[in-house]
């Protein structure tokens, strides 16, 4: 349930969903009663410690507004908005956090479209620049359910935490044909896939591989992943599960959105239908500092040429 927080727009029936399924807080996720935001320095600090806890660790959400039992959460709690407003919250966080967490984003949830009844989901990334201090002079992380002071020698980490590359699976860019093909007596409808990815870190990255397994059911299938010139940089790890994985041959900056390979394969137009109910692209890609892993349905990316 905790996906739905990863919304541009976050309503009502989101937050009484994650009350009605019972979700659990986490390391990456937490639930606030309303008594959490209060205008007492104690409360102040809590909020600072909190929000940069989650900065320091892999980022997460906290939830203003929610109370929680045996760490699940268990009603609404709502703050009135009209005394503690996003402004509000905002201020805290940016003056009692050293340095400034970028991308941080507070969503306001009015409950029944009221104001006095508000629910904040503050929505806390992965900081690059950690270590963020508090006002107290601390440094805190996230662990289980709580936020803990930070060991000298983690603190000393994560200075190099912004010299580290992040790596993600980017695009598939698709062009779709027709071609009549002898051997298999029918019409084929054939699907080009280009697959990108980004470096989204602070640092140039040398090491990395993206590995594709084609996950279908029986159908006419026809498999070339040579189709384009490009593709000197692949190799088969297993041809009966339909396993490729292409290696990069040069580095990729930051920011850089680099296509790393290209495939092409074909489905008789009269099995598409069937086909697409249940075929799926797994993609991972490795890194010399971690993995990214994304599935794709193929009705996302293949449209039936015929009914």
């Amino acid at each position: 349930m905790i996906e739905i927080l990863n919304k541009e727009s976050i309503s009502e029936e989101d937050i009484q969903s994650l009350i009605s399924s019972e979700t659990e807080e986490s390391i990456s996720l937490d639930f606030k009663s309303a008594g959490s935001l209060d205008k007492a320095d104690k409360k102040k600090n809590e909020i600072a410690k909190d929000v940069s806890a989650f900065a320091n660790s892999a980022g997460g959400y906290i939830v203003y507004g929610i109370a929680e039992e045996d760490h699940k959460a268990n009603s609404i709690s709502p703050i009135d908005g009209t005394v503690f407003t996003k402004e509000w919250l905002e201020q805290i966080i940016q003056t009692r956090i050293q340095r400034k967490i970028e991308g941080l984003l507070i969503i306001p949830v009015r409950i029944k479209q009221d104001i006095k009844q508000s629910v904040y989901v503050v929505k806390i990334p992965e900081s690059p620049h950690a270590p963020h201090m508090t006002s107290d002079k601390k440094f805190y992380k996230r662990f289980n359910f709580e936020s803990v002071q930070m060991e000298e020698y983690e603190i000393r980490n994560l200075y190099n935490r912004k010299d580290k590359t992040k790596l993600e699976i980017h695009n598939i860019i698709s062009t779709k044909g027709i071609k009549y093909e002898d051997e298999v007596d029918g019409e084929m409808a054939y699907l080009d896939l280009s697959f990108q990815i980004e470096n989204i870190g602070k640092a140039v990255e040398k090491d990395y591989k993206l590995l594709i397994k084609l996950n279908f059911r029986n159908y006419s299938f026809k498999w070339d992943p040579v189709i384009n010139t490009k593709n000197f940089n692949h190799s088969m790890i297993n041809d009966d599960q339909r396993m490729i994985s292409f290696f990069g041959v040069s580095p990729i900056f930051p920011d850089e959105i680099l296509t790393i390979g290209n495939v092409k394969f074909g489905l008789l137009n009269s099995e598409i239908k069937d086909t697409l109910k249940t075929a799926e692209f797994q993609m991972i890609l490795m890194y010399s500092n971690g993995t990214d892993e994304m599935i794709i349905n193929l009705s996302d990316l293949f449209k039936p040429t015929h009914n």
